[in-house]
């Protein structure tokens, strides 16, 4: 390695920084607005360095934050082939954290020997120190691992460390998909299809986000439409809704009656056709109408349900509980679309 092409961002040497006096309290970082950082000057350097690892972690190389000193050792982690976690730290007699350890995910022993853990005892690691101004910086580095590291960046989806993604990256990605872009076009927009365009951001990651935040829209999209429901049973004594709930307590499906649908149920109710081909473009849930034509050969709606799957249980639910909100009353022909074997 060439020091001399890749210095710190600040010209002082490892010796003088450590006879620079540490804070007994303060931020936890350094305010440097102006200041290239040292992720950057890496990027920036990387063509002088041909050959060499982007963000190799030089003894001196300062840092506004200890989070920028993990980031900064996870992406030459994910170039080498290990992972990468905070261990032992040291705070003064204030509780004021003063040294950062980030070590090999492979450092410590496995408490049982026969598990699959992936520790071997390895002693490569970087150690922080804080400075009088609350930047940190790289005061030891041990580059020597005692395991085999993985070949290529596909195969670094076993480290735990590089499926870390930044909160202002988490929240582009929220965004985006608030605004139903797809999966595929998230990963186009970040360049992950180009291994080389955000390193240290797999699309694995990026895919279990964007099920995470699924989920977390489905609660609150499912709280807001039994609200609407409770408030729809206020103004119509006829209406009738039922759930259907998996073991854990959560709504798998969900049929729902105006007044006015069992009214009109009960007068035409001998014929009628049931579809579940519409899809919603963000959750991609099967909606199932109950339709009826009146005396005037109109089309009326009996009920809707909303379904997670299309099994044959979800359907034998969905037809009984119908016929159970009408009164028990079942229809003489039923014709379907999309539902096979259940005519």
């Amino acid at each position: 390695m060439n020091a001399d092409v890749l210095s710190p961002v600040s010209h002082d040497t490892p010796e003088r920084m450590a006879r620079i006096k540490q804070p007994r309290s303060g931020p936890n970082f350094r305010e440097a607005p102006n200041a290239e950082t040292a992720l950057m000057k890496a990027l920036r350097t990387a063509e002088d360095r041909a050959g060499e690892p982007i963000f190799f972690p030089y003894e001196g190389t300062i840092f506004n934050s200890r989070e920028e000193g993990k980031e900064f050792y996870n992406l030459y982690s994910w170039e080498k082939g290990f992972g990468v976690r905070f261990t032992r730290g040291r705070k003064n007699d204030e509780k004021y954290m003063t040294k950062a350890d980030i070590v090999c995910s492979c450092q410590g022993i496995a408490a049982n020997p026969n598990s699959a853990s992936s520790r071997t005892n390895c002693m490569a690691r970087i150690r922080l120190l804080r400075r009088g101004d609350h930047a940190w910086y790289i005061s030891e580095v041990n580059d020597s691992h005692n395991h085999t590291l993985t070949d290529s960046y596909e195969e670094n989806q076993q480290w735990k460390s590089h499926g870390f993604i930044d909160p202002g990256t988490k929240e582009f990605i929220k965004k985006l998909r608030e605004n139903n872009v797809s999966l595929g076009r998230v990963c186009n927009v970040l360049g992950l299809w180009d291994r080389t365009a955000i390193p240290g951001i797999r699309k694995e990651s990026v895919r279990a986000l964007c099920a995470k935040l699924s989920q977390e829209k489905l609660r609150d999209d499912i709280g807001k439409t039994i609200k609407l429901l409770e408030e729809m049973k206020q103004n119509d004594p006829g209406f009738e809704v039922k759930f259907r709930v998996d073991t854990k307590g959560q709504i798998n499906s969900m049929l729902w009656c105006t007044g006015k649908n069992r009214a009109d149920y009960a007068k035409y109710g001998d014929a009628m056709t049931f579809d579940t081909t519409y899809r919603t473009n963000l959750y991609s849930l099967p909606f199932g109408i109950f339709v009826g034509i009146n005396n005037e050969f109109q089309s009326t709606i009996f009920g809707g349900v909303l379904l997670t799957t299309e099994k044959t249980v979800d359907f034998e639910w969905a037809f009984s509980t119908f016929v159970e909100i009408m009164g028990g009353k079942a229809p003489k022909t039923i014709l379907t679309g999309g539902v096979d074997g259940m005519c």
